[in-house]
Formats: C-alpha cells, structure tokens, sequence
C-alpha cells in the first residue's frame, strides 16, 4: 500500500462515523451522484455477481439489492467503515481490500459498481487492470468520479505520478464531509479518462457530468435554499463529478 493510501486509510477509519453523518446531509450526496448512478443501474441484476468497490459505509447499497443480484461483496480500505456498512447490510460480504490488489479470482463478477473511489488511483493503468481482470467479459463497470477541470483546482501538494506509459496524474489534498483529509490524484482532462478505459480494454458506454436533480424549494428551510441554488448553479457551471460506465471488451475483436 503506498503512502497516499495509508494515509487515506487512517484519516476514513479515524473519522468514520462523522462522514457517514455528514452524508445524511451532503448536497453532492443527496442531490448529484447518488441519484445519477442510482438512475444508471441497470435495471435488474438478477443472477448476478456484484462488486462494489470503495463500498464505506455502503449507502449504495439499497439500490443495488433492491435489484435481486445472486451475491454482493463490498470491498474498502476502512475497517471502521466496513464495521457500519456491516451493521446496516448483513447479508452483504464486506472485505477490507486495496482496490489496486484485488485478491479475486479472475472472471469473479458480472457487475462492479464503485462510488467515488477511483480517484484515489495514481495510476489507472494498474487499477483498470484489475477491474478488468476480476469482471467478467462482457460484464458492466459503473463508476462516478471528480471531474478533473474543478478538481484540478484542489490544493496541489506538489507531487504527481508518471507511469510506464508516460501518462501522469496530479496529486492533490482536499478536505470532504465529516473533515476527512484526502489525497486523490486528477487527470488532465475527460478525454485521459476515457483514453485510460480505452487502454484498459473497456467500452465505453456513458460518459456524462451530471446535473443536480432538481427539487422542490419548499422543503427547504431559507438557508438550505439559497445553498442548493447555489450548488446547482456552480455545478452548472463547472461539473463536480463525472459517472460512466463501460463494458469490459478486452477479448473481442
């Protein structure tokens, strides 16, 4: 495990129960990235085998059973984490696991689903690798991510990361919900992240930036109203994050 991921680990385990907190209340949360990955499930996952990579607290989960898969496993970095997604999904298998190292089988799955999560990659050569490796042919990955052009603007620390192929990623600190302390690293561009899928052998299915969905003022007190206005419009502006999904193809002609 590098010293980004340590890092990572210990600030998601030392501050568990804030973030899982703060996502009871989190605009992103509420009104961006769970509704457009919720909307991109497919629409039934019966018999299948799901993944979900970067699980946390697994509030994705709900979704994806409701859909019937034949088994789930959600895989993360945080213990504490894990502890309450277990509390809250029995029936789910919960592993703590380096995404990069995934100790699969190869074909394991037919779905992996994986919120928020790849950024923390420096290098997506090594990731999408595995992906690809643990997925089955033909099998669909759904993913959200930051968009690089406003996570570009993070805090810079100066370092980045270069891999075999010349392709470098720029690391960068922010501070999320429940004052969680991450390292990410940020692509140049949507065209790299889609060079990076390609290269991997995934087609590309849905490339989008997500709106925020829209929601009835009233049930917003003044002051939650003039802040979901004005995230609707700085993501209007500039997109927060981006969510895709693609087919794994690397065996087809």
């Amino acid at each position: 495990m590098d010293t980004a991921t340590e890092k990572n680990e210990k600030e998601y385990d030392l501050r568990a129960k804030e973030w899982q907190a703060a996502m009871a209340t989190n605009f992103g949360h509420l009104y961006l990235e769970k509704p457009a990955m919720a909307k991109m499930l497919p629409y039934s996952l019966v018999d299948k085998n799901v993944l979900c990579i970067g699980v946390g607290s697994g509030d994705e989960l709900e979704e994806i059973l409701k859909r019937n898969p034949n088994n789930v496993v959600g895989i993360d970095i945080s213990n504490n984490l894990l502890d309450i997604a277990r509390t809250r999904f029995p029936q789910v298998e919960f592993l703590k696991m380096d995404m990069t190292r995934m100790m699969f089988e190869d074909n394991s799955f037919d779905f992996i689903y994986s919120s928020l999560t790849f950024h923390y990659a420096r290098d997506w050569d090594v990731l999408l690798a595995e992906v690809g490796r643990v997925l089955k042919d033909g099998g669909l990955v759904l993913f959200s991510t930051h968009h690089p052009i406003k996570w570009g603007n993070k805090n810079p620390t100066g370092n980045s990361y270069t891999n075999p192929r010349g392709i470098t990623l720029t690391e960068h600190t922010a501070i999320l919900p429940g004052d969680i302390e991450v390292i990410y690293y940020n692509h140049a561009s949507e065209n790299a992240i889609r060079e990076a899928l390609e290269h991997a052998g995934f087609c590309v299915k849905s490339f989008i930036a997500p709106p925020v969905v829209d929601v009835p003022l009233d049930v917003f007190n003044s002051a939650e109203k003039e802040e979901y206005l004005k995230f609707k419009e700085n993501n209007s502006k500039k997109p927060i994050f981006l969510v895709v999904s693609a087919i794994n193809c690397k065996n087809r002609g």
